[in-house]
């Protein structure tokens, strides 16, 4: 669980940077088409990091919806096995989170 809360406490500042990220793709896209064109690798940045971002937010969605805390509970070791593998697959989650958002942070930062 430890890795699902790191992840959990990011999830408003991913919900920040996307909003922040739509936005400045908006304004590229609202701006005169040579303007545009001169953005265009900063636009497919932001555009790359926001499916990033909205993966990683997906990631942990589904992770949490099928997440079963009380698993093989009668069975000690197949608990074990599979408490074993939703650490692995929650702190790809985490990492994944945590990555998007340093690149988010980093594109909305110019």
């Amino acid at each position: 669980m430890e890795y699902h809360n790191i992840g959990m406490a990011k999830m408003s500042k991913i919900r920040d940077a996307q909003k922040r990220m739509q936005l400045a793709i908006d304004s590229i896209r609202r701006l005169p088409s040579n303007l545009q064109k001169t953005y265009t690798g900063f636009k497919m940045q932001l555009d790359s990091a926001l499916a990033k971002l909205s993966q990683a937010n997906n990631a942990m969605d589904k992770w949490m919806e099928e997440f079963n805390m009380d698993s093989a509970k009668n069975n000690e070791d197949k608990r074990i096995e599979y408490l074993k593998s939703e650490k692995i697959k929650i702190s790809k989650v985490k990492d994944a989170m945590l990555s998007s958002l340093k690149s988010a942070d980093s594109l909305l930062k110019k």
